[in-house]
């Protein structure tokens, strides 16, 4: 069976699906993207030629209930997931969303109790947790390589222009956004942090907007406790210039690993060899240009959710998955604005 999607939203997000299908997946007679939707008919046309996509839609509920689809992945604006995901669901739909899954987690939560209700998958796009060196860095640590877990890091030093932010019509508003640098941004990196450490039991954070004209934050900073005991740092900001590659580190008992932009800077155990890799020019433009990044990931991505869908299983990343770090980041963000420690599971309403 041929999975066919239909993609609502045409920007960086919704060109990195297509070429993962277009490229990969549809030559291997896995998936095809039969149907593209964007309010804006001219974007929608061009996408549709350039990719040689059947069928463009500028109404999302023809687009739903008219265009044979199977699927939809969303790759909108944050303030549209939620709304456009529960008229697909309704619709008998399987789901397929970009990140964040949702603005808060009440809209999560409806989504994922939607969806088992309808009896459709809900997948999020968080495809970081396909890459192999990242999957590496698992193993290592389900081995028990390192030891006891001591110490787990995520740095999102960025930087964006004023412009970035006055340029868009939704970007840098609680509405729309639903945060910045953190729900934006370092979204992915928390997500391969708790993917890495597991779940957190308690939070302390300080959140601020320290360089730019917008409601939200460009600047957090979190200290917590891991559930498994180990302490953990967030810092995530997009007002460090000229900006930074993205981090991760994990450290144990026995030794610490550290992943920076796209590729394992330092595997150190004890009684092991060192090992490292040599920066790449594709993996360095990751952090920098992130269109440029090859679809491999997404691929193996929207491969994994086809599959649940004609295997009638939970994919890898499902709605409770997606969930996580966004569970974190609100949690963040209301410490960081009453000054509370807050306590996991955090129950936000």
């Amino acid at each position: 069976m041929v999975v066919k999607y239909g993609l609502v939203g045409v920007g960086v997000g919704g060109t990195f699906v297509t070429r993962a299908i277009k490229q990969i997946l549809e030559p291997e007679g896995v998936a095809t993207v039969e149907a593209v939707c964007s309010a804006h008919e001219e974007r929608a046309k061009e996408f549709a030629s350039k990719w040689g996509i059947k069928k463009w839609y500028t109404n999302y509920r023809d687009f739903l209930t008219k265009s044979g689809i199977d699927a939809v992945i969303i790759s909108t604006p944050h303030y549209l997931h939620f709304p456009m995901a529960i008229e697909a669901i309704d619709e008998g739909l399987h789901v397929l969303v970009d990140k964040p899954m949702a603005t808060t987690l009440r809209e999560a939560d409806e989504m994922i109790k939607r969806a088992e209700r309808k009896g459709v998958k809900l997948g999020v796009i968080l495809q970081s947790r396909f890459d192999p060196k990242l999957r590496k860095i698992k193993s290592i640590i389900e081995e028990g390589r390192l030891g006891k877990l001591i110490l787990g890091e995520a740095y999102i030093e960025w930087y964006r222009t004023q412009e970035y932010y006055d340029k868009s019509r939704w970007r840098g508003r609680w509405a729309t956004e639903g945060g910045g640098a953190l729900i934006n941004q370092a979204i992915h990196t928390i997500d391969i942090l708790l993917w890495l450490m597991g779940d957190i039991d308690t939070l302390w954070a300080l959140v601020g907007t320290v360089a730019h004209k917008i409601e939200v934050e460009d600047l957090a900073v979190a200290a917590f406790r891991f559930k498994n005991g180990a302490f953990g740092v967030i810092i995530g900001s997009t007002a460090i210039y000229p900006g930074f590659p993205h981090r991760v580190e994990i450290h144990g008992e026995k030794g610490s690993i550290i992943w920076e932009a796209e590729l394992i800077k330092k595997i150190s155990i004890m009684g092991e060899p060192e090992y490292s890799e040599e920066k790449r020019p594709e993996e360095l433009a990751a952090w920098v240009k992130p269109e440029a990044v090859p679809p491999k990931n997404h691929a193996e991505l929207i491969r994994d959710f086809t599959k649940a869908i004609t295997e009638d299983r939970k994919p890898y990343v499902d709605g409770l998955e997606g969930r996580r770090s966004l569970e974190v980041i609100r949690a963040i963000y209301y410490s960081g604005m009453t000054g509370q420690i807050v306590k996991f599971p955090f129950k936000e309403y």
